[in-house]
């Protein structure tokens, strides 16, 4: 058995024992027994502190088949150890039968920081990142049947289009007043745009647009039709993640969801289970659970993933999704961030000296290009082309970058993943800003904000040669 394997075993191993938060004896002797016959030693126990349950059952699906099956036997043995399989016990084995039991099974865990999205144990949530009609119909259809199924094993069945069709059907202004009351700092403009958001979320947008785009969780940008079941949460490193089973679903979503309600009650020791049958009512909202952590989304400017829209005629550059824009900054500035979204396509740009007499004409050509391309975006912004700074001139073009990174530090504890949205330099020499195009839009005057390398300012840049 590889070294990679004994670490897995053991993260798994840890998540079992700390599931129901009490660890006894019978545990410690299984656990200890367990680490004799898998050979783990005190290295790999420390290492596996450091992975997290996703990558530990990643990795044990590519071993062999029979392994997989005595861990399966292992792992049920230690769950009931102490005699009882209580409820947190159950949802982790859930998820790791369903992905190790079945070879050929597309089931997965996947662990995600818990400070970027967290909902409650045994929340089972419907994702897509593109639109199934007929499945959707299918749930529509049966979605008193899911969400009864669910709720009996006390499990909450959660679908984004029932959720928001209640924040629909509430008057507006009592929508834009809790929006005011749950956050007075934001902006007129804010409010709108928080409203508008929300109350145009479908399963697929919410799945691209914020599970992935706003939150970065990018193992979900291109899912099938699936369920995404909150099963427990783990340290790695002293940082707290969730962990979620996904499992994907077709046509016959109810008798799969039935089939794994099943056998989640049958593991359980207790036939006690608690049912919560609180729900929104008219005029009424949730703040808790999915719910809260919708609103949140929306409403706490923390730890968001922000599209960047550019509108150079009213010289500004806004982040919507955190109700801010880059201040402290001139045109020159603004012209050269757009310029850099632009070529970041390609690669960016290199300001890197030549050494030689043909790297000096390549490196004259790439800056003539440049600077012709910047007085371009100048001129976007309502400058004159004669007057655009000379960026091939690095006492001039420092600056500008310097004053841009301050800008964008001012909001960086605000953002997810906020070094994307930074003027970096790569191994190579190339600045460049590392977001990705759907989170780019740019302002024309006859289309409103459109996607920026759909736009024509992109294509009249990128033809010039």
């Amino acid at each position: 058995m590889r070294a990679e394997e004994r670490i897995a075993i053991c993260r798994i191993l840890t998540d079992l024992i700390k599931a129901d938060l009490v660890i006894d004896s019978n545990e410690m002797q299984e656990y200890v027994k367990l680490c004799e016959s898998y050979n783990i030693r005190r290295e790999e126990e420390i290492k596996a502190s450091s992975i997290t349950l996703s990558e530990a059952v990643s990795l044990l699906k590519q071993s062999d088949i029979g392994l997989q099956r005595d861990l399966i036997g292992d792992f049920c043995d230690l769950s009931m150890s102490d005699g009882f399989c209580a409820r947190p016990e159950a949802l982790l084995l859930i998820g790791l039968s369903r992905c190790l039991e079945d070879p050929y099974s597309s089931s997965q865990i996947v662990s995600i920081p818990q400070p970027v999205f967290n909902v409650a144990f045994g929340s089972v949530l419907y994702i897509e990142s593109s639109t199934n009609e007929e499945l959707n119909q299918i749930i529509n259809n049966n979605f008193r049947t899911l969400f009864k199924e669910c709720q009996v094993v006390g499990f909450n069945f959660i679908y984004v289009p029932k959720v928001i069709e209640h924040y629909r059907n509430t008057d507006r202004k009592l929508t834009s007043r809790i929006v005011r009351f749950l956050s007075p700092a934001l902006s007129d403009e804010g409010v709108e745009n928080v409203m508008n958001g929300l109350l145009s979320i479908n399963t697929q947008n919410f799945c691209k647009d914020i599970l992935c785009n706003k939150l970065g969780i990018k193992e979900l940008r291109d899912t099938e039709p699936a369920l995404l079941i909150k099963i427990g949460r783990s340290y790695v490193n002293d940082n707290l993640y969730a962990n979620y089973l996904k499992i994907n679903v077709d046509e016959n979503i109810v008798k799969q969801m039935q089939k794994l309600l099943d056998t989640f009650s049958g593991m359980l020791s207790s036939d006690n289970i608690n049912v919560s049958k609180v729900e929104e009512k008219k005029n009424q909202f949730l703040y808790h659970g999915f719910y809260k952590q919708l609103l949140d989304i929306y409403l706490i400017r923390r730890n968001v993933r922000s599209t960047v829209n550019v509108h150079p005629y009213k010289e500004e550059i806004v982040m919507p999704d955190i109700d801010m824009k880059l201040t402290k900054l001139h045109r020159r500035e603004k012209a050269l961030y757009l310029l850099l979204l632009i070529i970041s396509k390609e690669g960016g740009i290199n300001f890197n000296l030549p050494k030689n007499a043909k790297q000096a004409q390549i490196y004259e050509r790439r800056m003539s290009l440049f600077q012709n391309r910047y007085k371009m975006v100048y001129e976007l912004f309502g400058g004159e082309r004669g007057g655009a700074p000379d960026l091939t001139q690095a006492e001039i073009r420092r600056p500008i970058i310097s004053c841009l990174r301050r800008s964008l530090a001012e909001i960086s504890d605000i953002l997810y993943n906020a070094n994307d949205y930074m003027i970096n330099k790569d191994l190579d020499g190339y600045i460049k800003v590392n977001l990705d195009e759907e989170e780019l839009f740019i302002f024309e005057p006859e289309r409103g904000y459109v996607r920026l390398y759909e736009s024509d300012i992109y294509r009249k840049i990128i033809d010039m040669r």
